[in-house]
Order: structure tokens, then C-alpha cells, then sequence
């Protein structure tokens, strides 16, 4: 089952152009692409380009030198439905929050805002909640699972996985105290 999002950009009249993208919509996978490798006006341009997503990854172009195809992905490369897959009537559309916000098909929305910051909603928040910061809203999601937010790692968190990950953090503190105590004696 897909979790779908909705990828946009504020326009300079106020209006948003974005695309669709199918998979990994919730903020601790493609929230976190955003904030980590779409951060400017031009690369959220590009991706908007591309049309449509099966897939959000860190890179927007696949390597020259490999196959990347719909059915043959490279590792951590956007799987475009028009580039990729051959679709037509994939490119972006200009809309609004409210019409984003009704439709039943995407659970969390993404905007890139003239001011250079990412905001998002869930289906259905917009009216109460409005468009809320992603950022601020990617480091709740990680308190309320326990952890930090690992750099690089994109997806879904496993019970199993947030339980090895809260001991190697528990770790990799105690051990930042240890050597900290080492260099000052007062601590």
C-alpha cells in the first residue's frame, strides 16, 4: 500500500503548481528527502519538471553511464511516470491548498514556500491546523518515536530498528559524556 503526497511550489502570485508522487509520502521519508535534498527554489523546480512521482529519491537525474528505467530503478534516484515509465499528461499542475486538502487521495501535502522554507499538512488538517512547519514537524515525528533523527536514513522505522537505534544512541552519549568528563574533571 502507498502512502501519497503531493509535492509543490508557492508560485510568486501566491498560487502552487505541484506534482503527485505515489510512494513513501509520510514525513519521515519523503519530509525528510525535502528538507535534506530539495532545498532551494531551483532543485524543487527541477523535480516539479519531472511531473509525477512513483518515487521521491535523493537524486533527481540518474546516472548516464547505468540503466535507469520505471522497472529498473538506480538506488536513490526519483522514479518519474513520464521520464521513466513513458506516461503522458504527467506534468505539474497549478491548484490550491483547499482543492489538496479534499482530496482523499493524498495523506500528507508538501509546499515550498516563496520563503524559502518546507510547510506540509495531512489530509484533511488544513482548516485546523494550517500549513505547519516541516521541519519542526519532522523533529516531533522523531521525539515521538524515541530517537534522533539518524542523518541519511529515509523511511519507515521498525519497532525492532528504533529499539537498537535508542541503544546505540544511549551508547554513542555515554560515551560523549565519558570523554567529555575526561577533558574536564568538573563535569
Amino acid at each position: 500500500m502507498a502512502t501519497r503526497s503531493f509535492i509543490g511550489i508557492e508560485k510568486e502570485d501566491g498560487k502552487y503548481l505541484g506534482i503527485y508522487c505515489h510512494c513513501d509520502g509520510y514525513l519521515t521519508h519523503n519530509g525528510a528527502l525535502l528538507i535534506d535534498h530539495y532545498n532551494s527554489k531551483s532543485r524543487v523546480e527541477k523535480l516539479i519538471k519531472l511531473g509525477s512521482l512513483s518515487y521521491l529519491g535523493a537524486k533527481i537525474d540518474p546516472d548516464p553511464e547505468y540503466p535507469h528505467s520505471f522497472s529498473k530503478p538506480q538506488e536513490g534516484v526519483v522514479i518519474a511516470y513520464g521520464r521513466d515509465r513513458g506516461e503522458k499528461d504527467t506534468k505539474a499542475e497549478e491548484t490550491t491548498l483547499e482543492a489538496i486538502n479534499d482530496d482523499p487521495w493524498i495523506e500528507y501535502a508538501y509546499f515550498f514556500g516563496k520563503d524559502g522554507k518546507w510547510r506540509y499538512f495531512t489530509h484533511g488538517d488544513l482548516k485546523e491546523k494550517g500549513l505547519r512547519d516541516l521541519q519542526e514537524g519532522l523533529d516531533q515525528e522523531f521525539k515521538g518515536i524515541g530517537i534522533r533523527r539518524p542523518e541519511g536514513v529515509y523511511g519507515y522505522y521498525p519497532p525492532q530498528f528504533v529499539r537498537k537505534l535508542k541503544q546505540l544512541q544511549k551508547e554513542e552519549d555515554e560515551a560523549k559524556k565519558a570523554q567529555m568528563s575526561k577533558n574536564d574533571p568538573s563535569l
